[in-house]
């Protein structure tokens, strides 16, 4: 067995040495900016939302709501006292608004995404996606039934009624039954589903997701009309 000369020894200590530093180096860096990374704002990650929750006052129609700031999609809205619409984003299931901790999950923009895309107004005529599937959807069905997450179906719709390539989910036997409208991913947006309900009697509530939230069908709007029902302003 050959035995390293001391001068070997002190060579192979040095190097196990800097290695030590250098790894310490490298993870207190990684440290470091995964600091600035959550603390450094939204221009980290070019977002436009905002930290701050304190409660803008805004009008739509004869509906007056107080809305905290971070759940206020754009800059320009957050500023305005009255709108004809208002655009609002969650992040399900917990409903909260932009934060530094949740920074991440505000910029998802995948098929994964867990954000709601909610807009408020007051149309002359208010429509949920229930009365819909009789009027209209159900006009268009073609081919066999999907079976859909969570005991929901889904018909194709006719490529010749205008809704070509969308699927319409919605949960049988039921009075007013939870209909979506999903739109199949293409170049630019993968694949979303959208909702109308209404709130407090006159608000047309509509609601944007990706379809993996489908199975959380159950809850979503009563969870979104809980939270958004807190806005209004008696």
């Amino acid at each position: 067995m050959q035995h390293q000369t001391p001068e070997e020894q002190g060579s192979t200590q040095r190097w196990i040495f800097f290695i030590l530093i250098a790894g310490l180096i490298a993870i207190t860096f990684l440290y470091v900016l995964s600091r600035v990374f959550e603390y450094s704002g939204p221009s980290l990650i070019n977002s436009p939302y905002s930290f701050e929750t304190s409660p803008r006052q805004i009008t739509i129609g004869d509906r007056r709501l107080s809305v905290p700031e971070n759940v206020i999609r754009s800059a320009e809205q957050r500023t305005a006292k009255t709108l004809k619409q208002l655009d609002l984003v969650f992040l399900w299931p917990s409903m909260e608004g932009f934060s530094r901790e949740k920074q991440v999950a505000f910029s998802d923009a995948t098929e994964a995404s867990s954000l709601l895309f909610v807009s408020l107004s007051q149309p002359r005529e208010l429509l949920q996606s229930s009365e819909r599937l009789f009027s209209v959807y159900s006009q268009f069905f073609t081919g066999t039934p999907i079976k859909g997450p969570a005991a929901l179906i889904g018909f194709e719709m006719d490529k010749a009624s205008g809704f070509g390539g969308e699927i319409i989910y919605f949960k049988p036997e039921a009075n007013e039954p939870f209909v979506a409208r999903c739109i199949a991913s293409n170049d630019k947006e993968p694949a979303f589903c959208m909702r109308e309900i209404t709130l407090g009697g006159n608000l047309q509530v509509s609601y944007r997701f990706r379809p993996h939230l489908l199975k959380d069908w159950k809850r979503l709007d009563a969870t979104l009309l809980g939270r958004l029902s807190k806005f209004l302003v008696p």
